[in-house]
């Protein structure tokens, strides 16, 4: 593991939206708090999933679904997709708490991707640690700042949706360059899983929608 070896894994980005402007609104000590607070309860909802949290980026979360540790593709897959709408979930409570206290609304963006990686103890020799490195990180990554483009909060791409398709309900939102890479990318809006009321999903859409407009 620690040379280096390849596997295929789910890989989760979440970013904060208007995290700068959020930033520049509210004093250093609450921004910390309230950025505690968020990150604390994604990274419980991620733990809970099976994922293993691999960094914080600012306030950006990256997580793997099957690293260092498969349960499957299947699996992985699905765990992947229960994280991203447990924190859909939880962020939306957090929203209706902070709206009682008079905070500010945080919303964040969800990009999921599957794919070949590879993982091992990465940097110099003074300071190494383990990490994922590939084109499937990188999609992800990029699938993830797709979601300010579409107006949506999870988007996942055609090689995660085809491992879970008859578990979720989806919505083609199109085929997309993704930088860094030749060709295109199929990407789907995430509604939730199939049967269940797609209600959590509008209604965050539509606060969502609402928070981008007073943006602008």
């Amino acid at each position: 593991m620690l040379k280096g070896r390849k596997l295929k894994a789910a890989i989760l980005f979440s970013d904060i939206r208007g995290f700068t402007t959020l930033s520049s609104q509210i004093s250093p000590v609450r921004l910390v708090r309230q950025l505690n607070r968020y990150l604390n309860d994604m990274v419980e909802v991620i733990l809970d999933a099976g994922g293993t949290v691999d960094k914080f980026i600012g306030d950006a979360v990256m997580a793997e679904f099957g690293c260092p540790v498969s349960e499957g593709e299947k699996t992985d897959a699905m765990n992947a997709i229960r994280a991203a709408l447990g924190m859909r979930k939880a962020l939306h409570q957090l929203r209706e708490e902070w709206r009682q206290e008079e905070r500010i609304p945080l919303f964040n963006g969800i990009g999921i991707n599957y794919g070949e990686l590879i993982a091992g103890d990465i940097g110099s020799q003074r300071r190494r640690e383990y990490a994922v490195i590939g084109d499937a990180v990188n999609v992800a990554s990029r699938v993830e700042g797709l979601t300010k483009k579409f107006g949506t909060d999870i988007l996942i791409t055609d090689s995660l949706y085809q491992v879970v398709k008859d578990e979720v309900e989806v919505i083609p939102v199109g085929e997309e360059e993704v930088r860094g890479r030749s060709g295109t990318v199929k990407l789907y809006s995430l509604i939730g899983w199939k049967g269940e009321s797609p209600q959590l999903y509008q209604q965050v859409q539509r606060d969502l929608q609402e928070f981008l407009q007073e943006k602008e």
